[in-house]
C-alpha cells in the first residue's frame, strides 16, 4: 500500500436511502472519475470546476449506464485529506453503490483501508491526532452531549491546550539544559528553585483541569449500565416497560416471570443508558430460577447505578432486607416504592431510615405514575456520580486514550516536582522530557506507526 495511491470507498451506510456516496482521494481521483462519467459539461474549457455539482451518468467500459449521479470535484489542498477528492452522489442501494465502487477500482483506484481518509488528513497536516479521534467520537456518539464533546475536539481545543502545555515544558527545560551544557556559568546557589516548583505545580494543575469531567465523558461515549433490582413480583418489568415506553418485558402477576436478564436502551439527561431488568432475588431450589438470580446479582455488581424496587402494597420482609444490602458504596442508588395504585403498606419513612440521603420515588408502573420523577432522580444521581457540579462545561478530553496519557504525563510532572530539591536537576529535566513526549502522543507528534495503525483501524472504511 502506498500513500500516493488513489483510494476509494463507499462513504455512506449501505442500505436503502435517497443518496449514497462513493468517495475517491488521491492524485488520480479526477482522471479516474472522468473516464467513467458521461456528462454534457465535460467538453467545457473550465471542466471540472472546483466544488461544482455535475449532473451525469456513470457508465461502465462498454457504455452501459450504471446510475444517474451528481459528482463534485474538489482539488487539493482545500479538502478533507489535502488531496484531490471526488464524491459521486448515487442513488443509495447496496448493489448500485457496489457497482460504482467496483467500476472506480477497475479504472485505477484501490479500496481504502479503514480510516485511511482520516489518516491521510492527519499525515498531510490538516488535523492532528486528537482531532482525528474526535472524528471517530463524532461518528460513534450515542447522545447529544457526546456530540458536543467531539465537536470541541474537532475544533482543536484539546490540541491547543496540549501544545501550550508542551511549550511550557520546553520553557522550563531550557535553563536546566543550559546548566548541563555550560556548568561553569551555572551557580546552583543562585538557581531559582522556588519559581521552578511554582511553575511545575501550575502545569500539573493545568493537566488536572483537562482531566475534569473525563469520567463523565466516558459515560457519554460508552453509556451507563443501570440495573433494576428487587424481589419477585415488585413490578421491575413494568418499570422497565414504562421507562422504555414499550412492551419489552412480559408482565404477569405470577412471581418469577422474568428468569433471564432483559435490557433496553434510553437516553436520560444526555446519558445513554443500558437498562437491565433482572430476575427477582429470593431463595429458591429451582435450578433455572437460581441461575436467573445469579445473573441478577452479577448484573447488580456490574451496574454503575442500581434502582432498588420495593412493593408498596406489601410490608417489609427479610427478602427486602437482604436486597437492601446488595448495593456497593461506590454505586449510585435510586429507591422506588412501586404499586402505589394499591393500598399502601410500606411507609416511605421506613425506607428513608435505611437509605438516608437517597432519592426515594413512589410509582405506579401500571398507571405510569411517578415515571417522570424516576427519570429525574436517575439523571440527578448520575450527575452526582460524575461530579457534574465541578464541570462547568462539556469535558475537553475526547477519548479514554487521552485520559490515560494525561494522567501519565501528570505523574511525570509530579515526579519532577518532588525531585527539584531531593535529586539532581538532570532527573527533573528527564521527567519533564518524559511528560513532553507523553503529551505528544495525544497530538501524534511522538507516536509510533503501529499505534497509529491501530487507532485508524477502528474507523469505518469510508472515513
Amino acid at each position: 500500500m502506498s500513500e500516493n495511491d488513489t483510494i476509494a470507498a463507499i462513504s455512506t451506510p449501505l442500505g436503502e436511502g435517497g443518496i449514497g456516496i462513493v468517495r475517491l482521494s488521491g492524485p488520480q481521483a479526477f482522471s479516474i472519475v472522468e473516464r467513467i462519467l458521461d456528462c454534457s459539461k465535460k467538453n467545457s474549457p473550465d471542466f471540472p470546476r472546483p466544488r461544482y455539482l455535475y449532473y451525469g451518468h456513470i457508465k461502465d467500459f462498454r457504455g452501459a449506464v450504471i446510475d444517474e449521479v451528481l459528482v463534485a470535484f474538489m482539488p487539493a489542498p482545500h479538502t478533507y485529506t489535502r488531496e484531490d477528492i471526488v464524491e459521486i452522489n448515487c442513488h443509495s442501494g447496496i448493489f448500485t453503490l457496489r457497482a460504482v465502487h467496483r467500476l472506480v477500482l477497475a479504472a485505477g483506484a484501490r479500496t481504502a483501508e479503514a480510516g485511511e481518509f482520516t489518516k491521510r488528513a492527519f499525515i498531510n497536516g490538516r488535523i492532528d491526532l486528537s482531532q482525528a479521534e474526535a472524528v471517530l467520537s463524532m461518528i460513534r456518539a450515542r447522545s447529544e452531549e457526546a456530540v458536543k464533546v467531539a465537536a470541541r475536539g474537532l475544533q482543536g481545543e484539546l490540541m491547543d491546550r496540549i501544545e501550550a502545555a508542551r511549550e511550557q515544558i520546553i520553557t522550563l527545560r531550557a535553563p536546566l539544559e543550559a546548566s548541563f551544557d555550560y556548568p561553569e556559568e551555572f551557580d546552583e546557589d543562585e538557581f531559582d528553585y522556588r519559581t521552578l516548583e511554582k511553575k511545575l505545580a501550575t502545569l500539573k494543575a493545568d493537566l488536572h483541569e483537562m482531566l475534569k469531567g473525563a469520567e463523565k465523558n466516558r459515560a457519554y461515549q460508552e453509556g451507563v449500565s443501570v440495573a433494576i433490582i428487587g424481589k419477585p413480583n415488585v413490578g421491575k418489568s413494568s418499570l422497565l416497560n414504562a421507562l422504555l415506553q414499550q412492551q419489552r418485558a412480559i408482565v404477569h402477576e405470577i412471581p418469577g416471570t422474568t428468569r433471564d436478564l432483559l435490557e433496553g436502551y434510553l437516553n436520560l439527561g444526555g446519558y445513554p443508558i443500558r437498562l437491565v431488568d433482572t430476575a427477582g432475588i429470593q431463595g429458591t431450589s429451582d435450578p433455572v430460577e437460581k441461575q436467573g438470580i445469579d445473573l441478577s446479582r452479577s448484573a447488580a455488581g456490574l451496574a454503575r447505578l442500581i434502582i432498588l424496587v420495593f412493593d408498596g402494597s406489601a410490608g417489609w420482609t427479610e427478602a427486602d432486607e437482604e436486597i437492601a444490602g446488595i448495593r456497593r458504596l461506590e454505586q449510585g442508588l435510586v429507591v422506588v416504592i412501586n404499586k402505589r395504585d394499591l393500598e399502601p403498606k410500606l411507609k416511605p419513612e421506613l425506607i428513608s431510615s435505611r437509605f438516608p440521603e437517597i432519592s426515594i420515588v413512589e410509582t405506579s408502573a401500571v398507571q405510569g405514575r411517578g415515571i417522570k420523577e424516576l427519570e429525574e432522580a436517575v439523571t440527578a444521581e448520575l450527575d452526582r456520580i460524575f461530579n457534574t457540579e465541578t464541570v462547568s462545561e462539556s469535558p475537553v478530553v475526547v477519548s479514554i486514550r487521552h485520559e490515560e496519557i494525561l494522567e501519565q504525563a501528570r505523574q511525570h510532572l509530579d515526579h519532577a516536582l518532588k525531585a527539584v530539591k531531593e535529586q539532581p536537576l538532570e532527573i527533573v529535566s528527564l521527567e519533564l522530557q518524559n511528560a513532553w513526549s507523553k503529551l505528544g502522543e495525544i497530538t501524534g507528534d511522538t507516536i509510533n506507526e503501529n499505534l497509529l495503525d491501530k487507532i485508524f483501524s477502528e474507523f469505518c472504511l469510508g472515513k
